[in-house]
């Protein structure tokens, strides 16, 4: 199964859900920005089951995710492969706070 593409990442706030930014992924490699962080991982594939660990980095304003306000932030998204989209649960490496995501596909790679 091939995930290679550009993708949609929505995070579940208390207002609903927020799109946060636009991935790539790429043979195993995450990537993912917006106007005030990027994002840098890596995935995993196994059967429908997706795990992606990643370092993201906040500049310009700096928001409270996971509980804290923090520049750098490790981060694992565990979820499950349902053709063009991605939903489970993402948290830090601290591990106090868990958000509810979804990847959707926007465009294959050239």
């Amino acid at each position: 199964m091939s995930l290679n593409g550009i993708w949609k990442v929505e995070l579940l706030g208390p207002y609903g859900w927020e799109s946060t930014s636009t991935a790539f992924l790429e043979d195993g490699k995450f990537r993912g920005a917006s106007e005030n962080h990027y994002t840098i991982g890596d995935y995993e594939i196994s059967g429908n089951r997706i795990e992606i660990s990643a370092a993201g980095v906040q500049y310009g304003k700096v928001r409270t995710v996971f509980g804290k306000k923090k520049n750098k932030t490790k981060v694992k998204f565990e979820g499950e492969i349902d053709g063009d989209r991605i939903k489970g649960q993402v948290r830090s490496d601290e591990g106090a706070h868990q958000i509810s995501f979804r990847i959707s596909r926007l465009a294959d790679l050239p």
